[in-house]
C-alpha cells in the first residue's frame, strides 16, 4: 500500500540522476522520466479576443427585440485564441515527485 523509506529514498536519489528506480517495470512505466522534477510553465486558461483583450469569458450585449424590454448578455464562443504557455514566476515541483518535503 505505501512506500517504505528505503524505496522512497532510492526514488528520490534516482530522480536527480535520471535513472529509473526499477528496471523490471513494464514498458509504459519504464519510459517514465524522473529527470523533470521542476515545472517551469503551464497552459493558460484564458483567451484573447479579436481586440487583443485577455479574459476567461467574453460577453456581448444583445439589444432588446421590443422597446421597453431589457437588453441581454450573450456569451462569445467564436474567434477566441487560447492564451498558450504561461511561465511561472518561480519554478514548481512536479506533482509526481516521489518525496514529501517538510519544513521543520
Amino acid at each position: 500500500m505505501g512506500i517504505n523509506s528505503s524505496k522512497s529514498t532510492k526514488k528520490a536519489s534516482n530522480s536527480f540522476s535520471g535513472i529509473s528506480p526499477n528496471n523490471s517495470l513494464k514498458s509504459e512505466e519504464s519510459n517514465k522520466s524522473y529527470t523533470n522534477i521542476l515545472v517551469l510553465s503551464r497552459m493558460g486558461s484564458m483567451f484573447f479576443d479579436e481586440d487583443g483583450d485577455l479574459a476567461h469569458e467574453f460577453y456581448i450585449e444583445v439589444p432588446p427585440p421590443k422597446k421597453g424590454c431589457k437588453a441581454t448578455m450573450k456569451r462569445v464562443l467564436h474567434n477566441l485564441i487560447p492564451q498558450g504557455e504561461v511561465p511561472y514566476k518561480f519554478p514548481r515541483l512536479h506533482c509526481d515527485f516521489p518525496v514529501i518535503l517538510h519544513h521543520v
